[in-house]
């Protein structure tokens, strides 16, 4: 049975815009038997919606220098854009059809998220998802903490539909914090390998966009110890 990662914008975005993109290039090296796998999905929003913007162009540049020697994969290769696109669309109707403010549903889950949750459900293989965004993880880790949070940011009460939550059960998430400790522990790096290195390359991912919090960067440090 394949062991898969699959990629949603976050993690690729975040390794991007700080050039530790070979990160992947080296722990694909490191676990063979482990495919990288990215979706249409997130191929627009990291590669041809980037590719159209300045700033970003870059950074797409270099996600599809991946896609092109083959150390991440598209999910078309393993089942089809159609089959795929459905099962993302019924995804998304059902998380965003979880959170409910004011008499209104709230949006908490966009289509790149989506499609990594599909394929997850598709595969048919282990699988984990690497994932930066908060609230998607929540929805499987913690729904009652996702509440909480959405009361915190809303400043109002929020109801979740339970019924919906258990689609959302079996999933495994990794960070790419935590892909970059990966690297760190394997001797990944071309640096020297100390605490200042670890803290940097946490530091950096977090302040990209990788939902973090210095608690949680601390407890990974101890690890090392």
């Amino acid at each position: 049975m394949k062991k898969i990662l699959i990629f949603d914008s976050g993690p690729l975005i975040s390794l991007a815009l700080n050039g530790l993109l070979s990160t992947l290039e080296k722990l694909k090296e490191k676990f063979p038997e482990i495919e990288f796998v990215m979706t249409p999905q997130v191929k627009v929003e990291t590669i041809d919606k980037a590719l159209t913007i300045k700033k970003y162009e870059l950074e797409a540049v270099k996600i599809q220098s991946l896609v092109d020697h083959k150390i991440m994969k598209m999910s078309t290769d393993f089942i089809s854009a159609e089959k795929l696109s459905k099962e993302t669309m019924r995804i998304m109707n059902l998380a965003n059809t979880i959170v409910k403010s004011d008499g209104e549903y709230m949006k908490i889950v966009h289509v790149g998220e989506a499609s990594c949750l599909a394929f997850s459900n598709l595969c048919n293989c282990k699988n984990i998802i690497a994932i930066d965004e908060r609230v998607t993880r929540l929805l499987t880790e913690s729904p009652e903490n996702l509440q909480k949070i959405m009361e915190r940011k809303l400043h109002r009460g929020v109801n979740l539909t339970k019924k919906n939550l258990s689609t959302f059960t079996n999933y495994k998430f990794i960070r790419s914090t935590e892909l970059a400790y990966i690297a760190y522990k394997n001797n990944l790096y071309e640096y020297k390998k100390d605490k200042i290195l670890l803290d940097a390359l946490l530091y950096a991912l977090k302040y990209s966009g990788t939902s973090i919090s210095s608690k949680e960067i601390e407890e990974i440090k101890n690890l090392d110890k």
